[in-house]
């Protein structure tokens, strides 16, 4: 019994690792207190149904009860599915969490923009495509950017990433091969260019 409850608390972690998810924000999504998911990962604490159900339903896992027979299957099942499904890069979608939490700190001001909007979206769409994230510089610049905004210019610099975002959130649903992607500009250079090109 030990064995499976350990497979378990391993598999729990290797889910929430791979979502580029930290125990704070998997606490925030499933609200089983983080203290609580550190023992349970560490195989510290017997592991109750109900934190179980939350976890997995905030890691997009599905409990089932499954007859001992069609166990193999099952794991064969579950391998070709992983096998086929390309993977995300762990930094990047940390990177995009980051992002996310650096667009919420932004002042009010600022968040109530246009361009902020825009960028909710892309940011927003980019997690619902987030197995497939690995673009972790593109991804670092528009982070970095949201957390030098300040007042002034401030709804410039957030158009500059809503841009860069906009940019990799259709690489991801367009599914273009990383190593296709062209060399990308920082998201700060953007409009310096277009500017140059103007005069």
């Amino acid at each position: 019994m030990a064995y499976e409850s350990e497979h378990i608390a391993a598999a729990l972690k290797e889910a929430r690792e791979s979502k580029g998810l930290s125990q704070r924000e998997l606490a925030k999504r499933s609200g089983v207190p983080q203290s609580h998911i550190s023992k349970i990962e560490s195989n510290a604490v017997d592991l109750r149904i109900s934190s179980l159900a939350a976890l997995a339903h905030a890691l997009d896992l599905e409990l089932a009860l499954i007859p001992r027979k069609a166990t193999p299957a099952v794991k064969s099942i579950i391998r070709s599915t992983a096998s086929h499904t390309p993977q995300a890069s762990v930094e990047a979608l940390r990177e995009l969490n980051r992002a996310q939490r650096a667009l919420e700190r932004l002042p009010k001001e600022l968040r109530d923009s246009s361009a902020t909007q825009r960028l909710q979206t892309q940011l927003a769409e980019m997690n619902n495509l987030r197995n497939l994230v690995r673009q972790t510089d593109a991804i670092s610049r528009i982070r970095s950017a949201l957390e030098t905004i300040d007042k002034a210019g401030g709804v410039r610099a957030l158009e500059k990433a809503a841009k860069d975002a906009q940019r990799v959130r259709n690489i991801l649903a367009h599914n273009v091969p990383h190593h296709a992607l062209p060399s990308s500009r920082p998201a700060y250079s953007l409009d310096d260019d277009e500017e140059d090109s103007d005069a």
